[in-house]
């Protein structure tokens, strides 16, 4: 069961993210210390049960005035949470800077009517003028409440800031702006300093060591705020995939401000190393990602079968590896494939035809060095035998062989040793790094069949330096646990009708970074941004925001308004629209744009 300090924190991390995301984006905090709610995030307490928020500087001020004339509301009741946006003021205002933001909120009321039910206002004679949308349900969880917030906010922000410049035109006196990047971090200093004053209080938030430093601009090689699990989402055309790279280089870099062209470079060295990339399809199973059986013939032969580690668990165990190396320098040692080279390169040179390998009171000798297994013969006898790689590489791994007990034994332990000592030869200090997966379309497979156990595993507490770190036994018996330096980059496609498989298990473990249409603020240029814009606007009076149009297909050296109308938009809102040719002809008219003919095309 979540508490109230626990949605605080999570709509404030929510917050965060969007505002890392976007700098643009920001939101007010808490300022006073009023009693039981010093290390609150937002204005509310517990006793009453609700917590709020605004995006707007709209100073009022008159007696019995509400602090905040736009307030985004979350109410906690029992096991559930709600939200609303509200929007009050006095119908008698004192001057006239109360008598605009009055004014505003009337002309916002119109814009909002077109809610239906969730739209609601007092009555006439009432003494403030009173209106609010609420969410459409009761939530169990925050997770399953974020996807309807946003598409509300994405909704209603857009209202309001058009509604001020209105109102800005007609009266340039009026004081009324989203809070500036400036204005935010003066409150988030504010913040930092009633958190630290009542540090040594019953309840302490991660905020005070953890996450302050970054808000108000001291730079972190940690990345304190990055997420472990985060997933971008949007409509098709957005940057999804081509900001995963980025996000990629800013966690292996330890740069913030890195880059795109740094980015990619940073991302290429890495790929396959600290960077994995893949993408997920309906067919894609536990074993692919995490841990299988597959057939193999050990030398040619006969048929067995061995554990195949997926691409996460490598990734996990390889971020592992170097996290507790890092920690213990003790047990650092160099990569096996690098010390069995170093060991057989004389035979692999040709410098010999056979390499000694000495035994307490005998020798034997390593005659060919194959892909998966090592041939050697006897002191006595012409008879060949065959040591294991994969198995000499766990042995190497654990540091001692607890594996072969019997039989070659006395075979395994020399070589072991061998490796051993110049695994730790000329080794320098291990760096503590960051690894990162990211997951193309991670909606399009079966999430449970795929994560599995790691469905727990993932979560932040849960890891390896978590305050309840989990380790667990997979199928094959092999011991698991996830390193707290590898991060999880996922990617999903609004559009795409399986986005309805997603796991609920998944939205709770995940933050959701929304990705949708931009019409600036690029350093590549966007072209037709007019004409993006009324598409999208036209795309939103039939469906909703994740039905638009990205701006990245109107991106791009090559780039003309035909090729993407004809090639990218006219093909988009036809699956969006079931074939109805009538509806995409009126969407693009919406944007000065003639189609016609069949296959349809723009009409020059």
């Amino acid at each position: 069961m979540n508490s109230y300090k626990d949605y605080e924190k999570q709509v404030y991390n929510w917050l965060m993210t969007k505002h890392n995301h976007n700098k643009n984006f920001t939101f007010s905090v808490r300022q006073k210390a009023n009693k039981g709610a010093e290390l609150n995030y937002f204005i509310g307490t517990e006793k009453s049960s609700y917590f709020s928020t605004t995006f707007w500087f709209i100073p009022v001020a008159y007696p019995g005035s509400s602090s905040d004339l736009i307030n985004l509301v979350f109410k906690i009741n029992k096991n559930e949470i709600t939200y609303h946006i509200q929007f009050n003021q006095t119908k008698n205002p004192e001057n006239k800077q109360n008598q605009l933001a009055l004014d505003l909120i009337k002309n916002i009321r119109l814009k909002l009517e077109s809610f239906g039910d969730r739209f609601s206002r007092s009555e006439d004679a009432h003494k403030m003028e009173f209106s609010q949308v609420s969410s459409n349900k009761q939530y169990i969880n925050f997770e399953s409440m974020v996807f309807d917030l946003e598409d509300d906010l994405d909704k209603i922000i857009p209202i309001v800031d058009a509604e001020i410049q209105n109102s800005k035109v007609k009266d340039n006196s009026f004081i009324a702006h989203r809070f500036s990047t400036e204005e935010q971090n003066k409150m988030f200093k504010k913040m930092e300093e009633r958190f630290k004053n009542y540090k040594n209080h019953d309840v302490v938030f991660d905020l005070i060591d953890d996450t302050i430093e970054e808000i108000v601009g001291i730079t972190s090689i940690e990345l304190k705020h990055q997420p472990l699990n985060q997933i971008l989402y949007g409509p098709p055309g957005t940057g999804k995939t081509y900001n995963t790279v980025l996000e990629a280089a800013k966690i292996v870099a330890g740069n913030e401000n890195i880059s795109y062209s740094d980015a990619l470079q940073v991302f290429n060295e890495n790929l396959n190393n600290q960077i994995e990339f893949i993408t997920f399809h309906q067919n894609y199973s536990y074993e692919d990602f995490i841990q299988g059986i597959r057939p193999d013939t050990e030398n040619g032969k006969e048929l067995s079968f061995e554990k195949k580690d997926g691409v996460f668990k490598r990734i996990a165990d390889r971020a592992y590896k170097n996290l507790e190396a890092s920690k213990n320098p003790a047990t650092a040692k160099k990569e096996f494939d690098i010390v069995l080279q170093e060991l057989i390169k004389p035979l692999n040179d040709l410098d010999v035809v056979e390499l000694e390998i000495k035994m307490k009171k005998s020798s034997f000798y390593l005659t060919e060095i194959g892909e998966k297994s090592i041939e050697f013969r006897k002191n006595i006898g012409e008879s060949q035998h065959t040591l294991s790689i994969n198995t000499l590489r766990k042995m190497y791994e654990k540091g001692v062989n607890d594996i072969i007990l019997g039989g070659l034994q006395p075979y395994y332990n020399p070589i072991l040793a061998l490796l051993l000592e110049k695994g730790k030869s000329q080794l320098v200090a291990v760096e503590r790094k960051n690894y990162i997966i990211i997951i193309d379309e991670i909606n399009r497979a079966n999430i449970s069949r795929v994560f599995g156990e790691l469905i727990t595993l993932i979560e932040e507490d849960k890891r390896s330096d978590g305050k309840i770190p989990l380790r667990v036994t997979l199928p094959s018996g092999d011991s698991f646990i996830v390193p707290s330096n590898l991060y999880i980059i996922g990617t999903m496609n609004t559009a795409d009708k399986s986005i309805a498989l997603l796991d609920i298990a998944l939205r709770r473990r995940f933050d959701f970074i929304p990705m949708y249409p931009l019409y600036d603020g690029l350093e590549e240029k966007i072209y037709d941004t007019n004409k993006l814009q009324n598409i999208n606007e036209a795309i939103l009076i039939r469906k909703s925001h994740d039905f638009t149009i990205g701006h990245a297909y109107f991106m791009g050296d090559g780039y003309t308004l035909e090729n993407t109308i004809n090639k990218k938009v006219i093909p988009l809102l036809l699956e969006y629209f079931m074939n109805d040719e009538k509806e995409v002809t009126a969407i693009l008219q919406a944007a000065a744009i003639t189609i016609g003919g069949w296959p349809l095309k723009m009409l020059s």
